[in-house]
């Protein structure tokens, strides 16, 4: 016989595992994705994942060889912090979309998302574990 609390707790985990599923959902569209800066010579191009790891650099055309040292590690530093910067706005993008007022909260560290991922799914497992607890 289902009384009152029950059918409360039922649909709190069915809202549970709907928000498990939006923030894996969120995880993966972030581990997926990349983004790309040019310099604007075109000279330099910087591709970075949805953690900011760099994963490709590409020189175009020769001007590249003739610039010096200093000139040309200034312009990847800048490549590489403008394609940065992109992901990290497009990342808290992906989870402001989930957060009340489409806030990102502080110190949201989104350097491991295998890790972010795991932990998710075990703080979900842990919380549909313990609600029976309280049906008891």
């Amino acid at each position: 016989m289902s009384t009152p609390l029950h059918n409360e707790m039922a649909a709190a985990l069915t809202e549970l595992r709907e928000q498990q599923a939006k923030i894996t959902s969120a995880v993966d569209r972030v581990a997926a994705s990349s983004t790309t800066a040019v310099s604007e010579d075109h000279v330099v191009e910087a591709t970075v994942d949805g953690q900011g790891k760099v994963t490709g650099i590409k020189f175009t055309g020769r001007r590249w060889r003739d610039m010096a040292p200093k000139e040309l590690a200034a312009r990847l530093v800048e490549v590489i912090g403008r394609a940065q910067d992109q992901a990290a706005a497009a990342t808290s993008g992906i989870f402001a979309e989930m957060m009340p007022g489409g806030m990102m909260p502080q110190g949201f560290d989104l350097s491991d998302m295998d890790t972010i991922g795991s932990e998710i799914a075990a703080m979900f497992d842990a919380a549909v574990k313990d609600s029976g607890k309280w049906s008891q």
